[in-house]
């Protein structure tokens, strides 16, 4: 009977000794377990920050692409003559705000209209090569030794013919007077003479000799006049605004061309580069670090 007890009893502490070895390999399972989910987890951080430097830099190529052949384009734009070269595209005007203005008034002698514009000089419906910006008067004057256009501003005065072509330019000791005040058309006797004002009025037939004239009241000066329905359809052309190339290509490449949207994209493609800068440098070290401890294995 006892013998039978004590094997009843050393069955029941069977379990109980078995008990610790059955915890410590749990444990080291779950060590086991563990260990891999850390290296996954840190080859899974390597994998997302490489899908999203993938990613922005799939968003960035457009913009540093353009950003990069902008900035060539700005850096050689005057041996390039861009400065030079003049936008009058419609659609990009509007972008600027830009629109076309047609004069009410212009300069009328004889059967010719001379008009100003933002940009241009315009003789009937031709624009002069030169533009005279600010013109105080225009004179057609008609004589025996032909008929000279003369338009004046307040320090210069320019001969033109009748289609437009400048014949000469009068400033400075060439006139004989120091300010232009007014320009005019003074007739006699069947001949026209150019009257010019200034310190005091003189007159001439052929531009190049000035006589003191002292009857400024017979003089029929130049004056401003409301432009006539065919003189603005005549204009019209070349009351279009325009830019200069390098000026669009600078507001393309700030972004400032479409508004606050253009320059915060373009500040969004500067954040782009900077963390595809940083996560490039970060991928190549960490690149590096594994390959130097597996060469140590």
């Amino acid at each position: 009977m006892r013998d039978q007890n004590a094997l009843r009893a050393a069955d029941v502490q069977e379990p109980e000794t078995a008990t610790p070895v059955a915890s410590e390999m749990k444990r080291k399972a779950v060590v086991n377990t563990l260990k891999p989910s850390a290296g996954k987890s840190k080859m899974n951080v390597s994998m997302l920050l490489r899908k999203w430097h993938q990613r922005i830099g799939l968003f960035a190529f457009i913009f540093m692409g353009w950003l990069g052949f902008s900035g060539v384009l700005l850096n050689q734009s005057v041996s390039m003559g861009l400065d030079a070269i003049r936008v009058n595209s419609i659609a990009l005007m509007s972008l600027y705000g830009l629109h076309a203005e047609i004069p009410e008034n212009g300069y009328r002698s004889g059967e010719h209209w001379l008009v100003t514009t933002t940009e241009n000089t315009v003789l009937d419906d031709i624009a002069l090569e030169q533009h005279i910006p600010s013109p105080l008067g225009f004179v057609d004057v008609k004589n025996s030794l032909g008929e000279t256009l003369y338009v004046a501003t307040n320090d210069k005065l320019t001969l033109l013919s009748t289609e437009g072509v400048v014949i000469e330019e009068q400033s400075g000791f060439m006139l004989p007077v120091g300010h232009i005040r007014n320009l005019g058309l003074y007739e006699q006797g069947g001949e026209s003479y150019l009257a010019l004002q200034g310190e005091n009025t003189y007159i001439t037939e052929d531009g190049l000799t000035w006589n003191e004239f002292d009857k400024p009241d017979q003089v029929r000066w130049s004056a401003l006049e409301t432009l006539s329905e065919d003189a603005k359809a005549d204009v019209e052309p070349y009351a279009h605004p325009t830019v200069a190339l390098e000026q669009v290509l600078i507001d393309l490449h700030s972004g400032r061309l479409f508004g606050s949207f253009g320059s915060t994209l373009i500040n969004l493609v500067g954040v782009a580069a900077v963390l595809l800068s940083i996560s490039g440098v970060w991928m190549t070290w960490r690149t590096n670090r594994m390959r130097n401890l597996r060469q140590k294995k």
